[in-house]
């Protein structure tokens, strides 16, 4: 699968795992995290593979079937974003992605729909956005993104993805009392106090 032609939509002609490698790249550079300490660009790509193989085996039920038409068309390109940004995670264990789940999935896919245009930029990408409108509307969490964005807004001084960058890199166990620290510069603590009480409830 790693080293299968890609034949449809946006970037035909490139190997999955060249489009791995280029998403890998492009997000160590904007996080500033690394998905492997070390090793070469192909080892990163395999085992960001090997994570979405993973996913679509444990979560979708359907298994390698799904995952390849998936990765046959454009929206591989914000599945495998996705994926990219659980691979650098801090802190992501089995264990604590079961208990903190929505902690993770609310961060990652935020970024991953702030990322993608700008992704689409560097590769040189002309893929509207459009393809991409009824998936995430049907996302299952998007009640925690909403409110995430809730949590965000209380300081409306720091741009959204410089939270979203920071929890990334707070350890997932540790995400939730991070956030609660970084309120405490709100305007009004009270008020993101229970902000945070009632947002944090959807995020469990």
């Amino acid at each position: 699968m790693a080293a299968e032609d890609v034949s449809g939509g946006a970037g035909a002609g490139r190997t999955i795992i060249e489009e791995v490698r280029q998403i890998i790249a492009f997000v160590e550079e904007a996080t500033g995290l690394l998905i492997l300490e070390d090793g070469t660009g192909e080892a990163r790509a395999a085992q960001m593979l090997s994570r979405v193989s993973y996913l679509a085996k444990k979560e979708w039920s359907c298994g390698i079937t799904v995952m390849g038409s998936v990765l046959q068309d454009d929206q591989r390109w914000r599945t495998l974003l996705h994926e990219g940004l659980h691979s650098v995670s801090v802190g992501l264990t089995e264990p604590e992605y079961q208990r903190l789940r929505l902690w993770e999935e609310a961060v990652v896919e935020s970024l991953q729909r702030l990322y993608r245009p700008l992704l689409f930029q560097q590769l040189g990408l002309d893929v509207p956005e459009s393809r991409f409108t009824v998936l995430e509307a049907l996302w299952p969490y998007n009640h925690a993104m909403a409110a995430l964005g809730r949590i965000a807004a209380e300081r409306p001084e720091v741009p959204v993805r410089e939270l979203l960058e920071a929890m990334l890199r707070t350890p997932l166990p540790d995400r939730p009392a991070f956030t609660f620290e970084w309120g405490r510069q709100a305007a009004d603590f009270n008020h993101f106090k229970r902000v945070y009480a009632a947002a944090s409830g959807l995020l469990r």
